[in-house]
């Protein structure tokens, strides 16, 4: 819907369910009839350098816990982003001192099982 998406995964060389959307899982009851717009995601790329990935991104979606991803400080995100970004933690990669830091650095986090991230965001706002 005219969000500009961009993918990484160290392990991933393409995302097949995306660029044979039209017959996937099987010709005739593709996916497709459930999404509107979403030609232009057969051409989507698996990006492989991260920071460069992270150019300007505005949100980023964590949903896997490659090594790479549990390593990352928001410090790093922020930088190559360009500036604060929303973050929506999709399988528990941060930890709370992760999360304090995005907000310090003036993020917007949405993690799933994290009902206390609000808590978290006041704790940061107080200080």
């Amino acid at each position: 819907m005219s969000a500009e998406i961009r993918i990484h995964d160290p392990y991933v060389d393409h995302w097949y369910e995306l660029e044979e959307q039209d017959t996937y899982p099987s010709p005739g009851s593709s996916w497709k009839r459930f999404f509107r717009n979403q030609e232009g995601l057969k051409q989507t790329v698996v990006e492989k350098d991260l920071e460069q990935s992270m150019n300007s991104a505005e949100a980023v979606i964590l949903a896997v816990p490659h090594k790479q991803y549990l390593d990352l400080y928001p410090d790093e995100m922020v930088k190559w982003a360009g500036g604060s970004i929303a973050v929506i933690d999709a399988f528990g990669i941060l930890n709370d001192d992760q999360i304090r830091r995005y907000f310090e650095l003036g993020c917007e986090i949405k993690a799933l099982s994290r009902g206390y991230i609000s808590r978290l965001k006041q704790e940061v706002k107080k200080k």
